[in-house]
């Protein structure tokens, strides 16, 4: 017992010391400040609440969106619609391309805040937004940098918002815009320099709209946890009010996606992560444990014979060997009549008795002369002095014959 006490103590102990050591690792762990724009991100630069607060600050209707080439909506209903696509590098292919212009030109909205130029000079039939360009380079960046902000800076659309500089990064902005059908509709202020860094592009021949936003980072968990980056969040995502909010999300659909691991969503939970670690941890012990009492050696116990029978032959013969037959004679009889005693519940002093001879006779189902005859044989040897072998062996028989008639 002391043995599987210290045992048990000791793999309980283990657990706990495992448990305390897995929520500190995954618990404590310090947040990340790398840009890591994805919906599933807490760190301070990915785009967790966005994604859970996106509908709150445009004040519309969200819905999640894997694919663009599901976009099926029809033409009359598309100015209902406003498609936000917010990462550092997604890539649309040709037919997601499609689909947005295909929105915007029956009506809806494209908001796009992103480091990557998609709709370059390959669109320029469907859309004026080649327009916009870096120095008059060719390339397919649509936005250059600033110096590295070291301090406060300000973010304005129709308001102004006084914004607290977290970790330095290069900040973005648009530069030489030449088409006049371009609205700047925001900006970023640092150093007595403005910047356009959110602007809106008009679709030829339609109602819909490309907006651009040069900083997608002004929407990760940092800044929306802060109160005036909210606010100018809010403002920038104002004009989506009462709209179909369509979120698209290019890290199931992007093969570039860093994380492709079916564990991703586990692993990215700091409570999940430590659930299935202590789950491999348990299952490695079980195992273990099992494997153990699998391999251990139980001997063959070989099955006890009976030999009731033939000791009772035994001491039998013995007995009459070396016994008087009259005492072995009178022992059956009384056993015999014992029998008759407890099973018929009748008297055995007088054994040709009219009353016994007709119950004995029922019960075994012969005939009362038949009945009357060995009993009074049975009477008779029982009364004689000296019997011999051949009278031991004819009340034998009777004896049994009659037990078998009688089933007893």
């Amino acid at each position: 017992m002391k043995k599987k006490f210290l045992i048990v103590l000791g793999v309980v102990t283990l657990i706990g010391l495992t448990l305390f050591a897995f929520s500190k690792l995954t618990f404590n762990l310090p947040k990340s400040w790398d840009v890591n724009l994805l919906q599933e991100n807490t760190n301070p630069y990915g785009l967790y609440v966005a994604h859970k607060e996106v509908g709150n600050l445009a004040g519309g209707k969200l819905k999640e969106v894997d694919k663009l080439s599901d976009l099926n909506i029809p033409a009359k209903n598309a100015k209902n619609y406003v498609v936000i696509a917010i990462g550092s590098d997604i890539l649309f292919d040709s037919i997601a391309k499609d689909h947005l212009n295909n929105l915007a030109q029956n009506g809806g909205v494209v908001f796009l805040a992103d480091y990557y130029d998609n709709f370059g000079s390959d669109d320029t039939k469907k859309s004026n937004i080649d327009t916009v360009n870096v120095k008059e380079e060719e390339d397919n960046i649509l936005y250059t940098e600033t110096a590295s902000i070291k301090n406060d800076f300000e973010l304005a659309t129709k308001e102004k918002f006084k914004i607290k500089k977290k970790k330095g990064f290069e900040h973005r902005y648009f530069s030489d815009l030449k088409d006049d059908d371009i609205e700047v509709i925001g900006t970023i202020t640092h150093g007595n320099k403005t910047y356009p860094n959110y602007i809106k592009i008009g679709v030829e021949d339609s109602k819909g709209y490309y907006l651009y936003h040069a900083e997608p980072i002004y929407f990760s968990n940092y800044y929306l946890l802060n109160e005036d980056s909210y606010f100018y969040a809010k403002s920038v995502l104002k004009e989506f009010k009462g709209k179909n909010i369509l979120w698209y999300n290019p890290n199931k659909t992007y093969s570039g996606a860093k994380n492709t691991s079916t564990l991703r969503f586990i692993m990215s939970q700091p409570a999940l992560k430590t659930a299935w670690i202590m789950l491999l941890v348990m299952l490695f012990l079980f195992l273990l444990f099992r494997s153990k009492r699998e391999q251990r050696i139980i001997p063959i116990l070989e099955k006890e014979e009976n030999h009731t029978v033939e000791f009772a032959k035994t001491i039998s013969s013995l007995y009459q060997e070396s016994g008087e037959i009259k005492d072995i004679i009178e022992k059956k009889i009384d056993y015999f009549l014992y029998k008759l005693r407890k099973n018929f519940r009748i008297e055995t002093a007088d054994l040709t008795n009219k009353l016994f001879i007709e119950v004995v006779a029922h019960k075994a189902n012969i005939t009362e002369e038949e009945a009357l005859k060995n009993f009074q044989f049975i009477k008779n040897i029982q009364n004689k002095n000296k019997p011999n072998a051949h009278d031991l062996k004819q009340v034998h028989e009777i004896i049994e014959n009659y037990k078998l008639k009688a089933n007893i």
